[in-house]
């Protein structure tokens, strides 16, 4: 799933020229992301608290937000 949202960021950076840095830096971040919670999974199955996300998903969403902005921006241009 992670990797979903990394690919439809990517194709928002292909389609959107205007807006490609704040997407390409997004979808970097969820692949990343991905990279991270598979070596998690592989080292520490058990894992259930996760002080990892504390950090991981503020950073996330205010790059979500970042992208978001940088769309509706190109769209008013």
């Amino acid at each position: 799933m992670i990797l979903l949202i990394a690919g439809l960021w990517a194709l928002a950076a292909l389609g959107l020229p205007g807006s490609r840095r704040a997407l390409t830096t997004n979808s970097l971040a969820w692949i990343t992301f991905a990279v991270w919670e598979a070596l998690v999974q592989a080292v520490t199955p058990e894992a259930n608290i996760r002080v990892d996300l504390l950090l991981i998903t503020p950073l996330l969403s205010g790059l979500g937000l970042w992208g978001l902005v940088a769309i509706l921006w190109r769209k008013r241009r």
